[in-house]
Order: structure tokens, then sequence, then C-alpha cells
């Protein structure tokens, strides 16, 4: 089982306008609504194509809009294991103006996470990980959260062979790197969080800290590169894929569907270069479209025409 962690969750509604104008009415020829957060746009990749994987996403919700959250999740076949709010879960609107190809998000305030109701959260998720799970953190932890409460769960399940996967920056990044975790998805700026000292000019130069001692004992470490792709280690293998440049609409989820292609290939136990392959066309298709979906042509497309370079 892959647990995917969301403890902040919104309904997501994605409206497309043909040119926003300030001051007059601007009606949206399209409006769609989703099931929003992080780990929800990583359960959009894993669930796209066959071969399926067993996954569910563990959250916060309450309200009339906690079960309009359920009802989408179920709808886009992912499974919820839920941790009750009294308060109504929020809604993120996202305006697209599809004619300037600007974004305008607009984020609502979420609720208050005190230690009780974290404390109910943990427990529910600790109690629904077994042996040889997967365990996923994508996104900066939720306020209320404390620095360590990724690096904790490393440590506590060590011993059971859980995999976890962080996806995190700032001081979160750094303890859970402490911890060692299975594995680390990274960009080429959080990474000077890491190792702030290191000379990271070129893309042979990540081959080389990833090849070095200093994550040795992190079986995967992918990092980012934007533009220029991504170079990763999975397990003895150092390999970096670059992808051709596109007309980008929407970037903003491409990070988790990157994420959700990497660890559901992975739990297949795909090898590196299709794991690698499959995660970037994910993220790479998203971008072409105006809402978090993925085209199975596009995937294709995109897939047969990477650069791949084994270090």
């Amino acid at each position: 089982m892959i647990h995917l962690i969301c403890p902040n969750p919104a309904i997501d509604r994605t409206l497309l306008i043909d040119g926003f104008i300030e001051g007059k009415p601007n009606r949206p020829y399209e409006v769609r609504e989703f099931a929003g957060g992080k780990s929800f746009n990583v359960a959009y990749a894993m669930a796209f194509e066959a071969p399926t994987v067993d996954f569910c996403v563990h959250t916060i919700a309450g309200g009339r809009n906690g079960a309009l959250l359920e009802e989408l999740a179920n709808a886009n076949k992912t499974t919820l294991k839920l941790t009750e709010v009294a308060t109504n879960t929020r809604v993120c609107n996202i305006i697209m103006d599809t004619q300037n190809n600007l974004t305008f998000p607009i984020y609502e305030n979420s609720f208050d996470l005190n230690q009780e109701l974290l404390a109910d959260f943990t427990q529910q998720l600790k109690a629904a990980i077994a042996p040889g799970d997967y365990v996923v953190f994508s996104g900066s932890l939720m306020k209320g959260m404390p620095a360590d409460y990724i690096a904790k769960l490393v440590e506590e399940f060590r011993n059971e062979e859980v995999k976890v996967f962080v996806d995190t920056s700032g001081e979160a990044l750094v303890h859970a790197f402490e911890a060692r975790p299975y594995a680390i998805k990274i960009n080429d700026e959080e990474i000077l969080d890491l190792f702030p000292d290191v000379e990271l000019e070129c893309v042979e130069s990540y081959g080389e800290l990833l090849k070095s001692e200093a994550v040795a004992d992190i079986p995967v470490f992918i990092i980012t590169l934007g533009a220029k792709g991504i170079i990763a280690k999975i397990n003895e293998d150092i390999v970096y894929v670059k992808a051709q440049k596109v007309a980008a609409k929407n970037p903003i989820a491409c990070g988790d569907f990157f994420l959700g292609g990497l660890v559901k290939y992975i739990a297949l136990q795909s090898d590196p270069v299709t794991t690698l392959k499959k995660a970037i066309s994910y993220s790479t298709a998203n971008v072409l479209s105006w809402f978090p979906e993925l085209k199975q042509s596009d995937i294709d497309e995109i897939y047969a025409s990477l650069e791949v370079k084994i270090y």
C-alpha cells in the first residue's frame, strides 16, 4: 500500500476565462472541480494508466465541502483515510486567463491544526501503515506540524522497512535528510539547504554528488533541474533525463505528477530508466493541460522523445 499524506486539502475550482478583465464581469467558459492538495495531484498520476498500484490519501476534512472532497476523490479512484474536523473544508479558485496565458491562484485559509487533531491524524496514519508499505510526503508541512514530524516517522518505522518518500523543503527537509529516508525529491535550490558548501554548477557536478558517500545510504535521491531536466540516483544507478521544451499551459502541479509517476513505478519495481522516463513524461504532459490531468497520447509522444544519459 502507498500512503499519500495530505492533511490540508481543498476543493480546487479551475475557471477558464478568455481574457481576464479588471472591473467587469468575467464569465468563465469552463469550470471544473477537483479534490485538491499536492497529494491528490500525486494520486491523479498514480491512477492514470495500467498497471495499477494500491494507494490511499490520508487527509483531514469536514463540512459540506469535506463530503464533496470525498465524492471528487472517489470519482478519480482515490480512496481516502479521513480524519474529520468541524471546520468546512476550504475552496481554492484557480483562474486561468487562457488568452494571455496567465494564472491567478486564490487560496482560502485552512483550519487550525491543534495538537489534539494532529494526534488523531497521526494515530490513524500509523495504524494504517504495514511493514513494507510506502509513505509519501509532498509539499510543506502544515502549520502546526513540528519540523521533525517526517523524521520521527522515518525513525519509528525503519525496522519495518517502510519506505518514506520526502518532497519538502526548509527545516523539515533537513530533519528528514538526517533521519535517512528511503527517497528524497528535491530541486536545485532546495538542495542548498542540505549542501550549502558544495559547488553545483553543471549536471555532472550533481552526478558526482549522487555518487558520493553523502547520499550513499538513501536509495532514491532525485534532483530536478528545471528546464535542464532531472538527475537521479535509484539504488546503484545514476540517470539523467531531459524532456524537449513544450508550450506550457499550467505548470502548477507538474512536480506532483512527477512524484506520482516516480512512486508508482518504483513500487512496481520497474527499472530506473523506465521509472524516470514515466515520471518526467507525466510531469511534462500535465503542463499541456489547463487542468490537473493527463492524456495518453501526450505521455507516449513525450516518453519516446526523452533524452537519457547513464552516469
